[in-house]
């Protein structure tokens, strides 16, 4: 090996001009004197073989250069390895010439670490290629070694958006080359300005470059040098095509600089600085691995948004290494919508131009979710990045659908704007009150159909038959006597005390009181009523006051009845939905576990009672995390409604739907999203052949699979299938049935995903006009409907429409519902992020105020509608500058968050990263890393105690 020496510290001098020679030349110079830094004699030494470099076209480290450099002053000697010769001057490659059985044609580029070429490659296949060759001075030995170790690991991937690695060897004189895939294409920056790419256009495409890049990972390769020059967009029948270039290079040429030098701590920005992750800048010796991907990945959408990354090249460089390293690691970019706020001039043109939109549009680009996804990306934490680039992607498909992103605190509120605004389904006021009044029907109906069933299953035994037919009479005298007790608390308000209105809750919270006194001497009527009432309770949202009265029903059926009776198992099974949604989460687990055994027992492991059980344990596991646990027993359930009722019967078909839904939340997102689509056009098939075309359940699974074709990027599928299911419920249900309506609603949000805008925003003025004639103007479906239009008036730039829209609906359901109605909250916060959205800070401060201050009376202080309340606060704190407060919440978050749900929950962690964010703000970084490091060894854990498989 032919080694070039100098005296210290000159010896990182051509390791530094091969990096120098990776940038433009106007910028060589500035690079150059950022990484020498004080040390003159290295940059005279650098800048001597810089000069060579570009005097002499033989590239670097042949005898010329050297001579070059002797000349200028320098002390310069030359080393041999034992056994060689000197070093002679190679002439650089020309079109024509062969490698082994390439031919160069052209040279189409060049780098630090060699010139790349488009070659054809004349056996054993005829086809154009790109060839690099490697620059002199590496260890050809180990370099070739490396790139064929890589070669195998890049040869094992087959993806579309991958430009597949062919060929690696060395010259004859020894230097190393490698055979690429040829692209054509131009930066993806460059081909969506080109195109004039709107931003789900260009979201699009970058979630085929998060495809490319996982697909990597699983490979287990890391391509660490993520940038637009490495990103190529290529045109395939005049459709955009992306190509991932350059995979590994950079891992297998740095592979030999292990040593801890000066080059050492500067090797790790061989690259492109502005691209590179925070532990890559970094001289811990931290491991890389596909999280600085992911951080690459993040400025590549930042910029690909905002049309330029969040640092600047050349601001980086002339700051110096160390304030380099330290911007890198430690200055927080602004939000992407932010940046583009303050663009102005010339800029601002030139940025609305390349998006085909109106200047006065642009703050319209990029909404808080697009914000929030960005800026999880370029955590400066990789504990707090996404794991994955297939979860960088889902979440960016999740924004595109209008659902919820996990970057974006989880609350009550945002969940259900994001479900309402995707789903058919609202909270219905009118029908939780009329739970209430026919409690005694429900009750009566219960009891009649466990008779009914028992009569069937014993019709053998006159005795067991009479007995059920005294149980009915029995049901029938209690239903009169609690449709007298509720009547009596309906009609009881007196004008005079109570005033003119009174709500629901009160007449709840009196009718619980009421039943202590009124109903002391009849625990059986008692504990049914306290049953009913709790349901009424959790169907308005009130969890915290369903559970005292659902657990006194509990305990009395137990001590009366014992635990396998069907009125404690019912019991039981509804104080563990109040304790869910109540955030009780742990006791909802334990009680499901405690009715699934026991319906097993009772029932039999194969009763539609034991397989709803599984159904509901499922749904825990799946909110503790185990995942996996949930999707067994939604297997199983699927499993043993096959065998019991046969493939098409219809509750065999709903079991296919919830494995479906299993699979969406499963963890391996790629392969399980296949799987749940798969499983949903055979539920469509079966529903058709079974039900007939136009059967309710059918266009349900239709709607369900266009879902599906909505979540794997299918767009235009759903879409089709939308319209085909829009016509039909036209046909069965007639124009202003709810059905169609709903129809009508997700078709809007196929058009709007699209681009076809102003399609979307005429079918929802339709859809409102039409709510507010059938359903009236203060209905809860009407004001989902006003919420939703007012989300395209956002998209077309309508701002002033569309909050007015929010104000409307936040007015009405304080008029209808009351301030303390969840779906008032719901509104509430939607008005706030209109106003956030709108820069109007102190409003939307004001009303989160607001909102906390109902929810902590309503829900409690533990409650998770609380604790989000509490973090959204935080964040208009923060905004508005009044960090002390800000901190003070999220120090309260955390407490509680650990309190009720563990110190080691995901909730838990993102409570220590907000807080650990207000931290640094105050300038307490060591709390702020003692935070960040509990965050990282939670991670870790669980991540070791995943199922295999899980990412």
């Amino acid at each position: 090996m032919n080694t070039l020496m100098t005296p210290p510290p000159s010896d990182h001098a051509g390791q530094i001009l091969t990096a120098a020679l990776d940038h433009s030349p106007e910028d060589r110079e500035a690079f150059v004197i950022t990484v020498c830094g004080s040390d003159d004699a290295l940059l005279a030494e650098v800048r001597a073989l810089l000069a060579a470099h570009e005097a002499m076209p033989t590239g670097f480290l042949s005898e010329p250069a050297v001579q070059a450099i002797s000349a200028s002053g320098l002390d310069v000697t030359i080393k041999h390895a034992p056994g060689t010769l000197p070093p002679l001057r190679e002439a650089a490659e020309q079109a024509g010439e062969r490698i082994g059985r390439y031919k160069l044609l052209q040279e189409i580029g060049q780098g630090g670490f060699g010139t790349v070429w488009m070659a054809e490659q004349v056996e054993p296949v005829s086809r154009r290629v790109a060839l690099k060759i490697i620059k002199l001075g590496m260890d050809t030995r180990e370099v070739i070694a490396r790139f064929e170790a890589e070669r195998q690991a890049l040869a094992m991937m087959d993806h579309p958006n991958i430009a597949r690695a062919l060929d690696a060897g060395a010259t004859d004189k020894g230097r190393p080359f490698f055979v690429m895939e040829l692209v054509k294409g131009m930066p993806i920056t460059q081909y969506c300005d080109d195109a004039g790419l709107g931003t789900r256009e260009r979201l699009a495409l970058f979630g085929d470059v998060c495809s490319a890049i996982n697909h990597a990972h699983q490979k287990g390769v890391i391509h660490r040098d993520i940038k637009p020059s490495n990103v190529m967009v290529t045109l395939h029948s005049d459709k955009p095509v992306v190509k991932v270039i350059d995979f590994g290079i950079a891992k297998a040429t740095q592979g030999r600089l292990t040593d801890k030098t000066l080059f050492t701590r500067f090797e790790q920005f061989i690259g492109t600085p502005v691209y590179m992750s925070p532990e890559q800048a970094s001289l811990s010796g931290l491991d890389i691995d596909t999280r600085s991907d992911i951080y690459a990945l993040g400025i590549l959408l930042y910029e690909l948004l905002v049309g330029k990354p969040p640092f600047d090249g050349k601001s980086l460089l002339s700051a110096g290494y160390e304030e380099m390293r330290r911007i890198i690691r430690e200055v927080e970019p602004a939000k992407p919508s932010s940046r583009i706020s303050t663009m102005a001039g010339d800029e601002r043109t030139q940025l609305a131009k390349a998006r085909h939109v109106e200047p006065e549009k642009l703050h319209r680009l990029v909404e808080p979710d697009l914000d929030w996804i960005v800026m999880k990306a370029i955590e400066k934490d990789r504990a707090r990045r996404y794991e994955t680039a297939s979860a960088f992607a889902q979440d960016i498909a999740h924004f595109l659908a209008d659902e919820p992103v996990s970057a974006t605190p989880p609350s009550a509120g945002y969940q259900f704007r994001k479900f309402a605004r995707r789903n058919k389904a609202a909270l219905r006021v009118a029908a939780a009150i009329a739970a209430v009044l026919v409690a005694a029907t429900l009750v009566s109906t219960w009891q009649a159909v466990r008779a009914t069933r028992a009569e069937k299953k014993t019709a053998e035994t006159l005795v067991e038959v009479a007995a059920e037919r005294d149980a009915k009479d029995l049901a029938r005298k209690d239903a009169e006597e609690i449709s007298k007790f509720l009547t009596e608390v309906f009609q009881s308000p007196d004008p005079t005390r109570d005033g003119r209105e009174i709500k629901v809750v009160e007449l709840l919270d009196k009718a619980a009181k009421k039943l202590d006194t009124d109903l002391a001497n009849q625990p059986a009527q008692r504990a049914k009523l306290q049953a009913t009432l709790g349901r009424t309770y959790s169907g308005l949202g009130l969890p915290l006051q369903a559970i005292p009265l659902q657990e006194k029903a509990r305990d009395h059926h137990l001590a009366t009845s014992g635990p396998e009776h069907p009125s404690t198992l019912l019991a039981m099974h509804n104080l563990a939905v109040s304790y869910s949604n109540a955030g009780r989460r742990d006791e909802a687990l334990k009680l499901r576990e405690e009715v699934l055994a026991l319906r097993r027992k009772v029932s039999g492991p194969e009763h539609p009672y034991t397989l709803l059980a599984m159904n509901n344990l499922a749904h825990s596991y799946y909110y503790a995390g185990r995942r996996d646990e949930a999707l067994k027993l939604r297997k199983e359930v699927l499993t043993l409604r096959r065998k019991v009722s046969g493939r098409e019967h219809p509750e065999t078909l709903t079991a296919m739907g919830n494995l479906a839904r299993s699979y969406d939340e499963s963890y391996d997102d790629v392969g399980r999203k296949d799987e749940a689509l798969k499983l949903r056009e055979e539920v469509l098939a079966l529903s058709r052949k079974v039900n007939g075309p136009e059967h309710s359940h059918t266009l349900t699974a239709m709607n369900e699979l266009a879902n599906s074709h909505f979540d794997a990027g299918r767009k235009n599928e759903a879409l089709k299938l939308r319209e085909e299911l829009l016509t039909i419920r036209r046909k069965v249900y007639g124009p202003e049935h709810p059905n169609t309506l709903i129809a009508m609603g997700n078709l809007a949000y196929s058009y709007h995903d699209v681009g076809r805008r102003e399609e979307a925003l005429k079918m929802r003025e339709e859809v409102l006009t039409l709510r507010r004639r059938v359903s009236g103007p203060e209905h809860p479906d009407t004001l989902v409907a006003m919420g939703r239009l007012a989300d395209s008036f956002f998209a077309v730039g309508r701002t002033d429409e569309a909050i007015r829209l929010h104000e409307d609906a936040q007015a009405l359901r304080r008029k209808v519902l009351g301030l303390e109605h969840p779906d008032t909250l719901v509104a509430m916060n939607n008005l706030a992020n209109s106003y956030s959205t709108a820069g109007r800070k102190d409003e939307a401060l004001k009303l989160r105020e607001q909102v906390l201050a109902v929810d902590r009376k309503v829900s409690g202080p533990e409650h998770p509608n609380t604790l989000t309340s509490m973090n959204n606060l935080a964040v208009s704190y923060s905004d508005a500058g009044r960090k002390d407060e800000a901190l003070k919440l999220r120090e309260e978050v955390l407490a509680l968050r650990r309190k009720v749900s563990g110190p080691e929950h995901p909730k838990t962690l993102t409570a220590m990263s907000w807080l650990a964010i207000s931290y640094r703000a105050r300038g307490e970084v060591a709390k702020a890393e003692a935070l960040e490091k509990e965050i990282a060894t939670a991670q870790a854990k669980a991540k070791s105690a995943a199922p295999p498989g899980a990412k």
